[in-house]
Order: structure tokens, then C-alpha cells, then sequence
């Protein structure tokens, strides 16, 4: 392979206002199934929309109970915050899903994880902020993981108490340390057009509201918690990141409401405030625009589909170096990403 080769395919990125075109009226986003898989070495139970049954008791998701007395203490022993998950990679989870319940993925172009969605579509504001990914393509779908260490390492502080506050928001607090909800880790697998593309990406939907107890996308709730907000560089920080970041993880899945936790730096929760994702734009309308990052999106994810061919690996990077770094697209070896791929769909004689 020559040295041109070698280097691969270089996007560039370009300056937010350049980025155009896509807005969330080409955002769609629909439920197509659901999985509780507690246990990764057991066999999942499952749903399909298409199937025509109820779901499962399993896989039904708790009611919204927020508590009616502040403060509480979101602090925990870790060894009760234990992720049977998270050795189990993004697309390895959602394939199985698919191939449990035979989804037909004709009509899909893209298999990827929120989180990996989320990360992509800021990169226009996080100039400095490197990503990494591979892909393995497989007939007319791209299968897409994030391969960077750092992102998926959630065994902070802030991660923990964030789980607990989940718990919190089930119980009405009614917890004291050491306390667990019932196991419930509820997956929702939903279909996301942007524009003519179609991903098939994966959920986890921490609870419903209690005022609206029948399944339905507008009843989903997501829980994120930040910092306490005591000056005025704090409000600027949370209304130009955090406020776009939350954005970014609930609305590109359909979520229409979030309740935000505020905690101090001892685990403390003191304030909960519910928003709608047309709240969270308004508070950073002066910061970031959702059109910047559903357009930049659209198009790098249009440019790697054009740009790679089935049964090859390929790293796709964005190494933050400079403010002119571009997206990069190359072939690699990842054989661990392409046997998850072909043991959820083998070829067919």
C-alpha cells in the first residue's frame, strides 16, 4: 500500500457557522424494541415493536418519584454501582438485540452507541477535545464503536453519583446508604433519522412520568446531575457546555425532558429542575446552535458511508491538535469489532 493510502481520507472541519442545512425538523427518532440484560452471559429477554406482543414486565420502565425533601446525599459504596455491561461493547449490545427478535437491517446505515452520537456532533465547539472510533462495514450498514480509552471510562465520582441519583428519582429518596433500587437496567434500542440516514442506536431510559403511566415517547425522562451553580462563571459554564452537552444525549434520541440534579462537590444534592430540550436551547442560544451540530453530524456520517466498502476495518480520528485538525478515515485492523458483527450476522450460502 502506497504512502497516499496509508494516510487514508481527511474531512475537514470547519468553522461552526459553516454548518448548515440540518435542523431538528430533520430529526426523527422512533422506539423500535427493548432488552433487560443484567446478566450479559444469560440469555436477554426482549421486545420488538413490530412483534405485537406486550412488553415484557422486565423490560417495563420505572415511574418518575421525585423526592419531596432536599438535601440528599448521593454518596455510595462503589461496590453497589457494579456494571455488568461495561466490558460488553456498544454495537455487541444492540446486535444481539437485533438478532434475537430477526430486525431486518436493510434499511439501516449506521450502528452506533448514544454516547458516540453525542460526542460526534459537538466536535464543531470542542476543537480541542480528540475522539477516536472504529468502524466495520457490513453490506450496506456501518457498524461504528468509539475506541477511545478515556470516553468510555465512566468510574468517576461524578458518573456514581449520577447513577444514584437515578435511584433517587425512583424512590422518591426513600434510600439510605448502601441501598439499591430493584434491578432494572432497561434497554431501548431506537431508529434515528437524520435527514435520509438511519440509525439504529441504543437507550437507556432511566424512568417515565408518573402523570402519563402508558409507554410513550413523550412520558420518557432522562436524569443528568452538574455542579451547584454559585457564580456567574458557573451559570456561563453550564448554560454554554453542560446545557449543550445534555442536549445533545437526550434530543437525538426523541427525549423531550430531563431532570437536572444539582449536587455539590461532596456528593450533596440540593436542587432538582426539570427542562425541556427547547428550555436547554434557549439557555444556550448565545453559545451553540443545534442546527451546527445536527449539520456536522449529517455530513461526516454521509462522508464515512460514502467513503468506505464492505468486509474492511477502518479507524476514524480526530486528534484535537490544532484548530485546523481534520476528521481522519483509514483502514486498520479491528477484528474484534468485525467477529462481532459476523457472529450476529453471518453469511448466508
Amino acid at each position: 500500500m502506497d504512502s497516499s493510502a496509508d494516510k487514508g481520507q481527511e474531512l475537514p472541519v470547519k468553522k461552526p457557522h459553516n454548518y448548515r442545512g440540518t435542523t431538528t425538523r430533520n430529526l426523527r427518532a422512533r422506539e423500535v424494541g427493548r432488552f433487560n440484560d443484567l446478566d450479559p452471559d444469560q440469555p436477554m429477554t426482549v421486545w420488538s415493536v413490530d412483534s405485537g406482543d406486550d412488553i415484557p414486565i422486565s423490560c417495563r420502565i420505572p415511574l418518575l418519584e421525585v423526592p419531596a425533601q432536599l438535601p440528599l446525599s448521593l454518596t455510595i459504596s462503589l461496590d453497589d454501582l457494579s456494571d455488568p455491561w461495561a466490558t460488553i461493547p456498544t454495537v455487541d449490545r444492540i446486535l444481539r438485540w437485533a438478532e434475537a427478535v430477526s430486525y431486518d437491517m436493510s434499511g439501516v446505515d449506521l450502528v452506533m452507541g448514544r454516547s458516540l452520537m453525542k460526542k460526534l456532533c459537538q466536535t464543531p465547539y470542542n476543537r480541542k477535545d480528540p475522539w477516536k472510533a472504529k468502524i466495520y462495514r457490513y453490506r450496506n450498514t456501518i457498524c461504528m464503536e468509539s475506541d477511545d480509552e478515556r470516553f468510555n471510562d465512566d468510574n468517576s465520582s461524578f458518573a456514581n453519583w449520577g447513577k444514584v441519583f437515578e435511584d433517587v428519582m425512583k424512590t422518591g429518596g426513600r434510600r439510605t446508604p448502601g441501598y439499591r433500587c430493584e434491578d432494572v437496567d432497561v434497554r431501548m434500542p431506537r431508529l434515528v433519522s437524520l435527514g435520509p440516514l438511519k440509525i439504529l442506536t441504543n437507550s437507556r431510559i432511566s424512568c417515565q412520568l408518573s402523570e402519563n403511566r402508558v409507554d410513550k415517547p413523550e412520558s420518557y425522562v432522562e436524569l443528568k446531575t452538574v455542579g451547584v451553580i454559585t457564580t456567574e462563571k458557573n451559570e456561563m459554564s453550564f448554560k454554554r457546555y453542560k446545557c449543550r452537552n445534555i442536549w445533545a444525549h437526550c434530543a437525538l434520541l426523541g427525549i423531550e425532558t430531563v431532570y437536572i440534579g444539582y449536587r455539590t462537590r461532596d456528593g450533596e444534592l440540593q436542587k432538582i429542575q426539570r427542562f425541556s430540550m427547547e428550555d436547554l436551547e434557549r439557555e444556550g442560544e448565545q453559545w451553540w446552535s443545534t442546527e451546527v451540530m445536527l449539520s456536522f453530524l449529517k455530513n461526516l456520517l454521509t462522508w464515512v458511508k460514502s467513503e468506505t466498502v464492505e468486509g474492511v476495518t477502518y479507524s476514524l480520528t480526530y486528534d484535537g491538535q490544532s484548530y485546523f485538525s481534520p476528521v481522519c478515515l483509514f483502514p486498520e485492523e479491528h477484528d474484534d469489532l468485525a467477529r462481532i458483527v459476523k457472529s450476529s450476522f453471518p453469511d448466508e450460502d
